[in-house]
């Protein structure tokens, strides 16, 4: 496992004459992580979200519902064509075959799925996420949920021009309600790219080429370029929208934080012969959807990467606006009241800071949806919260107001909640500071934070001029804080030998920390729980293990969680 997680843009390319997807994941990440070096840290946020995810299960089970069933993501087309000819301007109808295959691929119902080998046949999964284009403008006005917009430029490129009006592209409509899908001539060879949770909402979503969006097995007169002309490229990279990573860890015998994907060697191509193992497995799983095969050959999701995909819409998972504040969701969540501005034309909140959070918006209508940007704040500790205005020209005085849902009920008018407010004044910025009560229960919740002209704002306000904006913050007790913790894993190093085995597995960990170890095989079931002290060995006899892929926590004193893959054979 390597020691930093990596996060990005997921690209991938196809050349003309070797028909081969090929990634440039770390180029685009690299540039990303230059512009916004808060980046990393952010997408490491999101993965403690998505370990607690997978550990604790959904943080809404005991409040008034749970994320459950059927999540349906609003989506967007923008397509920008240099040229009116549908070869670039594709027909509603290349588009609806495109949604057709995302909601067959999610939810299983592709026909293909069948196709699926008997190794891993139990682990094809439902995601129970299902997509319909929208109905409606983040405005309220009525739409087809397509956008067109002729332009003078024959290629895009991914440094993300085709997502700025600036340079001639299409800004995003609001990217935590909606996945926005910009279907233009990105070049050289490229099929697609998309954006992992917890980037800009400026650039968020995924970019297509237009001969690789639909599908020819549902209509004629498709502008479609074989063998990727089945829609394919869109799930895998709604997949990374959704925060897999490729299944082969972008590594030699990489991982991928998934239990039950086979560690395999590296990317497959075309269609591959079953089996196909690497790295000691019985066989790559090269039908998933994060490989590289042709669209044909790729038809699966595993039960692991539904859940890895369904934390995201967890409070803090980077998808939670989906479910929440004005999203379309498949469960209830504390539904809370609208509050916003009318105008933004002279001022709005230009920035946010508080702890981890460190938010450059701009203007955003009246009103911020950020609640896909989380921080950790501990009990009994004291943070200072930052705001500054944003004005057109005038400097004019504005009142603010921050709350916290400390109890989670969906409304911030219990005591405690109104973390202060501040009069009318044209100080820029203002900052005040405020101490998380010792009491109050851990867990993820939404904070509030309001500017209004000439007054003090409520929680639940609309008034004329000013803005408010919306975030998470996922409240920890002293012991869970990870603020000490540079890196997940640092000077933490796990191995496991062999792997795969058959009568004894080997536990080795380097740093002279101790660590509890609980296994779980791939229905849940917790099978085996050891310690392991400070001489860091431990010998596990396999002999009572079935045949099969199962998951191994480790936990530090340190609050430090590994996790690996175990493959036992017979």
């Amino acid at each position: 496992m390597k020691k930093i997680l990596s996060f990005g843009f997921a690209a991938l390319l196809a050349g003309a004459v070797s028909a081969q997807r090929v990634c440039h994941t770390m180029h685009v990440w690299e540039r990303q992580k230059q512009e916004n070096p808060e980046l990393e840290h952010r997408m490491h946020e999101i993965e403690r979200v998505t370990e607690n995810y997978l550990r604790n299960g959904s943080v809404y089970q005991n409040e008034n519902g749970r994320v459950t069933g059927v999540i349906t993501i609003p989506v967007v087309v923008h397509v920008i064509y240099n040229t009116a000819k549908p070869q670039e301007n594709i027909s509603d109808a290349q588009i609806q075959s495109q949604i057709a295959v995302l909601n067959e691929d999610f939810r299983r119902t592709n026909p293909d799925h069948v196709n699926v080998p008997s190794l891993f046949a139990s682990l094809k999964a439902d995601t129970e996420i299902q997509f319909v284009l929208a109905s409606t403008t983040p405005t309220g006005a009525p739409t087809t949920g397509i956008t067109r917009t002729a332009s003078s430029r024959a290629s895009w490129g991914t440094n993300d021009d085709c997502k700025k009006p600036s340079a001639g592209g299409v800004a995003p409509w609001d990217a935590t309600r909606y996945l926005n899908i910009w279907v233009c001539n990105i070049g050289g060879g490229i099929l697609g790219y998309a954006q992992f949770p917890g980037g800009s909402t400026a650039t968020d979503g995924v970019v297509i080429s237009p001969q690789y969006f639909g599908s020819s097995s549902k209509g004629t007169g498709f502008y479609l370029s074989a063998p990727f002309d089945k829609g394919r490229t869109a799930t895998h990279e709604v997949g990374h929208w959704l925060n897999l990573r490729h299944i082969w860890g972008d590594a030699n015998c990489g991982n991928d934080f998934v239990a039950d994907t086979p560690t395999q060697q590296a990317a497959n191509s075309g269609c591959p012969t079953f089996p196909k193992p690497s790295c000691g497995n019985t066989s790559d799983m090269f039908m998933n959807y994060m490989d590289y095969t042709n669209d044909a050959c790729m038809y699966m999701f595993t039960l692991g990467q539904k859940d890895r995909m369904r934390a995201t819409f967890e409070p803090g998972g980077g998808r939670s606006g989906f479910v929440s504040g004005g999203g379309s969701g498949g469960g209830s969540t504390p539904t809370y009241c609208t509050s916003r501005g009318n105008s933004v034309t002279d001022e709005w909140i230009q920035r946010v800071q508080l702890n981890t959070i460190n938010n450059n918006s701009g203007a955003n209508g009246g009103y911020g949806n950020f609640t896909s940007q989380s921080t950790n704040l501990v009990r009994g500790t004291s943070y200072t919260i930052t705001i500054t205005p944003g004005w057109r020209s005038t400097r004019y005085a504005e009142g603010y107001a921050v709350w916290i849902d400390y109890n989670r009920d969906g409304d911030f008018l219990d005591a405690g909640e109104q973390l202060f407010t501040v009069a009318a004044t044209t100080t820029t910025p203002i900052s005040r500071s405020f101490t998380v009560p010792t009491s109050v229960t851990t867990g993820s919740t939404r904070m509030r934070v309001s500017m209004k002209y000439n007054g003090v704002p409520t929680s639940c306000e609309t008034f004329g001029y000013g803005e408010v904006e919306d975030y998470t913050v996922n409240i920890v007790a002293a012991r869970e804080d990870i603020s000490a913790i540079p890196t997940l894993n640092e000077g933490f190093e796990v191995q496991i030998y062999p792997n795969p085995a058959k009568d004894v597995a080997n536990i080795k960990l380097q740093g002279g920390q101790s660590a509890s170890l609980q296994i779980f095989d791939m229905a849940g079931r917790n099978v085996y729980n050891a310690n392991i002290d400070e001489n860091g060995e431990h010998t596990i006899n396999l002999q009572q293990f079935e045949k099969g892929i199962y998951l191994i926590n480790l936990q530090t004193s340190g609050g430090i969680i590994e996790r690996k893959k175990l493959v036992v054979q017979k």
